[in-house]
């Protein structure tokens, strides 16, 4: 679901409650809400319409949530909540050292040791906002798709562009994945997730796994960790 600014607890209540009335479940069988966001501002609103449409009161994962990894960064308060749960669920479900990229809006890289030790990572464009800021910032070029075009040489513009963006990006998390092998001497599984990563599947060997379903693993895992007495949350 996007979360724009302008959408209402009504909005996003009514949608939560068709979403699972497609998926043939009813509001009575939710045993919890657990909520995780980078978007402070849409939080309250969120909060709302799951009060008013599920009937319950939403645990959300903090920066001190009990996640099973320790972060070693200079500011922990700082890290966002997405790249947290990311590292806790790839270091829970594939163990440790553990690298996660996960392929957003911005890509992001982070490292956890092999005795559960978030050490930090790094945070690049997105490729979706590369290609964009490609074609808006350089008025000879086009709007492109974001894909693997056929062959690392370009024969016109668009492919390319295209060429450009997939590899440039491969290269990237190559470069960057090998790096930090290096620099932790461990063996390192690297565990793609993301929306856009089902793109580089198949085309590199920098990559063992790709779970796009990595995050919200990690929500439910540090739910029930949070939980571990009560696996039923309060109602509204």
């Amino acid at each position: 679901m996007i979360t724009k600014r302008t959408r209402t607890a009504d909005d996003f209540g009514q949608e939560f409650k068709d979403m699972l009335q497609a998926n043939g479940l009813e509001t009575e069988n939710i045993e919890a809400v657990v909520m995780a966001s980078v978007v402070p501002d849409i939080m309250p609103v969120l909060r709302g319409g799951i009060r008013k449409y599920l009937k319950r009161e939403p645990f959300i994962i903090k920066a001190d949530s009990n996640t099973g990894i320790v972060v070693k960064t200079e500011r922990p308060a700082e890290l966002g909540v997405d790249r947290l749960i990311n590292a806790a669920a790839a270091y829970h479900f594939y163990g440790g050292a553990v690298l996660v990229i996960d392929f957003g809006t911005a890509t992001t890289f982070d490292v956890v040791t092999a005795s559960g030790e978030f050490l930090g990572g790094a945070i690049s464009p997105g490729i979706q906002i590369s290609s964009d800021a490609l074609s808006e910032k350089a008025s000879m070029l086009p709007t492109i798709e974001v894909r693997k075009p056929d062959s690392i040489l370009g024969t016109n513009t668009v492919s390319s562009m295209q060429a450009g963006v997939f590899f440039g990006y491969i290269g990237q998390v190559e470069y960057i994945s090998t790096k930090y092998r290096k620099m932790l001497d461990e063996d390192m599984k690297v565990i793609a997730t993301g929306g856009l990563s089902g793109l580089f599947m198949n085309s590199t060997n920098a990559i063992n796994v790709y779970d796009m379903d990595l995050t919200c693993k990690g929500i439910k895992y540090i739910y029930e960790r949070e939980n571990a007495e009560n696996t039923k949350y309060n109602t509204y």
